[in-house]
């Protein structure tokens, strides 16, 4: 597991968009652009762990699976907070973005088609010298979901994710 040591320091929380089981996440400012970042509760070091892991996976990146940027450790000795930093995609979840938003045949099906291709990509083991394992998801929900800004689709939290090995 590769922990960049650097980046918790250089991040600006701007505000919190999500809170759940895990802990929260938040719109953050890096380097100029928006990012953002799951603060994991301290209890949940495991999960932090297994999906900073998935992440990290070779051959992970597709365009449809949400673009990781590091994990880090941010801490005084007294607290810890574990950092997850992705993409950020102002959209939100489609579950959100289909509460608020009328869409025709083509946009719908641009929706579903790159979430199955996010899926596709997840589930398929590659074979190569630098091989990926088949991942299952196991919590894939329109809630898990983000929508992008060219309205094609991420699947991200990758959580309780587990490869086949």
């Amino acid at each position: 597991l590769q922990v960049q040591r650097t980046i918790a320091k250089q991040i600006q929380m701007v505000k919190q968009i999500g809170k759940g089981r895990y802990g929260e996440v938040w719109m953050g400012k890096w380097r100029g652009e928006k990012v953002a970042v799951k603060v994991f509760f301290t209890t949940e070091e495991a999960s932090w762990f297994r999906e900073t892991e998935i992440y990290q996976t070779v051959l992970m990146r597709h365009e449809n699976i949400l673009g990781f940027i590091a994990a880090d450790i941010k801490g005084t000795g007294s607290w810890t907070q574990l950092y997850l930093i992705t993409d950020y995609h102002e959209n939100g979840s489609l579950y959100d973005y289909l509460k608020s938003t009328t869409l025709d045949t083509k946009a719908m099906l641009k929706l579903a088609y790159s979430s199955v291709s996010g899926l596709c990509h997840l589930h398929t083991e590659i074979f190569s010298t630098q091989g990926k394992p088949a991942i299952a998801h196991r919590d894939l929900k329109s809630k898990n979901i983000l929508v992008k800004k060219n309205g094609t689709c991420c699947i991200a939290d990758l959580g309780l994710a587990v490869k086949f090995i």
